[in-house]
């Protein structure tokens, strides 16, 4: 009986082992919930004498702990286009939460990074909340350090937004590099840093019991291996022979009783500017704007600094510029502009439907 219930506990041991081994690398794979409680049973059945027995069995119930990771991508993934000087100068970078647990971050960008380039002045971040593509100020947030740290959760993005001015008598060429990283909240108050670099930073690995997410251990991931942090990424800017900025504003707004409500049959008047700095050209330059389904465009409103554009692209191989109706499109070819011409307005008026 000694000898049956020593090999019955054997027999136990191995199977909960087995499982463990199992769940962990499920979790793994899967990105288990911080929380979540995992309950399993091994059983075990046998006869003595040819005499069926009851089964016995073991449970083991385990609540998985955090894993604190996260991604920074830079979007654009090569070099911004810059003059020198330039004011408002943007870049993008995506913040991802690939742990399993909410986590708030603190977001941080590091300017004085370019070793033999020059520095960006920072002026704001930004954190995109209105849904529009591309950094609308006053539309998306402005970030404030400690104030507005974002919560993500689990698998969650966030598009952030570096705006800088770019210093005068920078040669081309001439790059400027910014370092956006985020830092989770869990970091700051065990570590007490928000450097990377510095001694008291965790490494993976690195255990703080009680603060994960429903009170289980955070554990430090991957991402902020030394040697391969992911935490951060490095946006540059690049001093350009010609840069292209484009501004879109609405002139007018008029709706069917002569006021100014945005309801159907209101016409709204836009207005593009277009302006090309830096000591060379911008060739084979085309402004688009695609119209949403909810606006329908005025026929023969569309118009160049002042002069009327006809809608029909005809003659084909001289008039490349009009409406184009099946995919709701504005289109103006401005062939070849010079960096320090004039601004080019592009006019034009769509009803909302």
């Amino acid at each position: 009986m000694i000898s049956n219930l020593h090999q019955r506990r054997k027999f136990d041991v191995a199977c909960l082992t087995a499982w463990m081994f199992f769940v962990a690398s499920q979790a793994h794979a899967l990105g288990t919930d911080a929380g979540r409680q995992i309950q399993n049973t091994a059983q075990a059945s046998f006869d003595i004498g040819g005499v069926p027995q009851t089964p016995v069995s073991s449970t083991l119930q385990t609540q998985v702990d955090e894993l604190i990771d996260v991604t920074v991508v830079d979007d654009i993934g090569g070099p911004v286009a810059v003059a020198s000087p330039q004011g408002s100068a943007i870049l993008q970078f995506t913040v991802t939460n690939t742990g399993n647990g909410s986590e708030v971050f603190r977001i941080i960008a590091e300017v004085a990074v370019s070793e033999g380039g020059f520095d960006p002045a920072l002026i704001q971040l930004y954190l995109e909340t209105n849904g529009i593509p591309g950094l609308q100020v006053g539309g998306d947030t402005a970030y404030v350090s400690g104030a507005s740290d974002p919560t993500l959760l689990e698998d969650e993005a966030l598009t952030v937004y570096v705006d800088c001015n770019i210093p005068a008598s920078e040669l081309q060429n001439a790059e400027g590099h910014v370092e956006l990283r985020a830092i989770a909240e869990t970091i700051i108050n065990e570590a007490g840093t928000t450097d990377p670099n510095s001694g008291g930073f965790p490494v993976p690995g690195t255990a703080y019991a009680g603060v994960g997410d429903s009170g289980v251990t955070a554990v430090i991931g991957a991402s902020h291996d030394g040697g391969n942090r992911l935490i951060l990424a490095t946006g540059i800017y690049r001093v350009s022979a010609a840069i292209v900025i484009i501004d879109k504003t609405t002139t007018a707004v008029v709706d069917p009783f002569g006021g100014a409500t945005f309801v159907p049959g209101t016409v709204i008047s836009y207005d593009l500017s277009v302006t090309v700095s830096g000591s060379g050209g911008a060739e084979n330059l085309i402004v688009t704007d695609v119209l949403p389904a909810e606006l329908e465009y005025l026929a023969s409103s569309l118009s160049v600094n002042g002069t009327a554009e006809d809608d029909d692209f005809a003659p084909a191989a001289t008039d490349k510029s009009g409406f184009d109706s099946g995919t709701q499109t504005i289109i103006v070819d401005l062939g070849t502009v010079a960096g320090g011409s004039p601004v080019i307005r592009i006019n034009f008026d769509a009803t909302i439907r």
